[in-house]
């Protein structure tokens, strides 16, 4: 198979920072998101789809402010960084069982948000099943992206059905979701996807929003990725979450056995 690589930043809404260290038998990882570093790592070890959720933290104990800003700010709020160790990253090994065994980790050593594990079509999803509440008790969580929509069909480009899903899904709640799709200007979404013709007929109803994700990724060209990450705030009106869209980076060692990511695009094109 051919790919075709190209470098585009993705648009983080919501500031990251991880660190981790690794020895030779287990990766420590540190961040305010460990799950979401796992995946990011993983996805790029295997060259596979991991996609990531979580809801908004609401508990104060779990929150802190950064970068001397007060924690009633508008967007103030930002998760406390935890820390845990996982079995050394080791991409001849399978990934969904690799990954079971980071949850189940991380899990043991952390308070932090409950996980499970789904797969698809796509690839792996780590999604939350469970969060503590404003006062501190563990309770049933879901990812925005559990809600049931329904999209009704109608031609458009790809990037009008990623955003017809969005539309869909602030219907349904009062925390706004926010689309950032691969916003490079020469090689868009639109270009990535590869639809032909550019406009297509597409619809779902009564699906999750993750399953119309998979529906509508499943007709492109390229593989793309996920990462859903909510800001907290004080306020409810302040809330939102950010899906975060991209196309998979591979590490590679390049001639000069230095090590270097990869974007892959038209990865699922047949063979020629």
């Amino acid at each position: 198979m051919r790919y075709i690589a190209f470098v585009v930043p993705i648009l983080f809404l919501i500031p990251m920072a991880p660190s981790q260290k690794t020895t030779p038998e287990t990766t420590v990882v540190t961040s305010g998101r460990p799950m979401e570093e796992v995946a990011v790592r993983l996805q790029d070890a295997y060259g596979k789809v991991v996609t990531y959720e979580e809801p908004i933290l609401t508990w104060r104990e779990e929150l802190e402010p950064r970068n001397g800003r007060s924690p009633e700010e508008k967007w103030g709020l930002y998760p406390k960084a935890m820390t845990f160790s996982m079995r050394a990253i080791n991409a001849a090994s399978d990934l969904g069982p690799f990954l079971n065994d980071a949850i189940a980790a991380y899990h043991a050593q952390t308070s932090g948000i409950r996980f499970k594990l789904l797969s698809s079509k796509l690839g792996y999803h780590i999604v939350p099943v469970q969060a503590r509440d404003e006062s501190g008790r563990l309770g049933a969580a879901e990812s925005i992206l559990d809600r049931v929509i329904t999209v009704p069909g109608e031609a458009r480009t790809a990037e009008g059905q990623l955003n017809a899903i969005g539309e869909a899904v602030n219907d349904t709640l009062p925390i706004r979701l926010v689309i950032s799709a691969v916003p490079a200007k020469v090689h868009g979404f639109d270009s990535a996807f590869r639809a032909k013709p550019e406009e297509f007929e597409w619809g779902i109803q009564n699906l999750s929003a993750r399953d119309a994700l998979i529906d509508l990724f499943d007709r492109s060209a390229s593989s793309f990725s996920w990462h859903l990450m909510c800001q907290a705030s004080v306020q409810l009106v302040d809330r939102f979450c950010a899906l975060n869209v991209g196309l998979l980076a591979i590490d590679e060692i390049d001639s000069e056995g230095k090590p270097q990511k990869r974007v892959l695009v038209f990865d699922r094109t047949p063979k020629k």
